[in-house]
């Protein structure tokens, strides 16, 4: 019991962390050729630990906190968040364990679907393919290194 309380305390830390962490260094992140999404890293990384419904709340909630600060497009982020949040969930049931090449193609599809979905919903004009299939993918492999790099902390009890 105590260590099942303690992984849950690791990874509530881990995820307002990371929270934290991505809205006090966006405008550093922004101005990086690849920037990583700390926000999606939480929510993926709390998803892998949760039930559906818990995984769903908390891309909920930080997807309110996401669209908080982008009032042109509100509700996206939260809608993206809880969809991958609860997609992110049930991969517990298709894939047993925490090997780490899962890990880090489970961060980085998580986060490229994320980033090219939110864009094209959007309805940016001009360079579609060249984000989907350049940008998003560089963000997408900065976020699965970071959250690959969380993932001890998540773990230790």
């Amino acid at each position: 019991m105590a260590e099942r309380a303690s992984s849950r305390l690791g990874l509530a830390v881990s995820v307002a962390v990371l929270t934290f962490l991505h809205f006090a260094l966006r405008p550093v992140f922004e101005s990086w050729f690849a920037s990583p999404n700390l926000l999606v890293c939480a929510v993926l990384i709390s998803a892998r630990q949760v039930r559906p419904g818990a995984a769903a709340g908390v891309g909920f909630l930080l997807g309110l906190l996401e669209d908080a600060m982008a009032v042109s497009f509100f509700g996206l982020a939260t809608l993206l968040l809880v969809l991958i949040a609860f997609l992110g969930s049930q991969t517990r049931e298709l894939f047993v364990g925490e090997e780490p090449l899962f890990m880090g193609t489970y961060l980085f599809v998580g986060t490229w679907l994320y980033e090219a979905v939110s864009y094209l919903l959007l309805g940016a004009s001009g360079g579609t393919l060249s984000f989907v299939l350049l940008r998003s993918p560089l963000d997408a492999a900065a976020t699965g290194a970071i959250g690959y790099l969380t993932l001890p902390l998540v773990r230790a009890r």
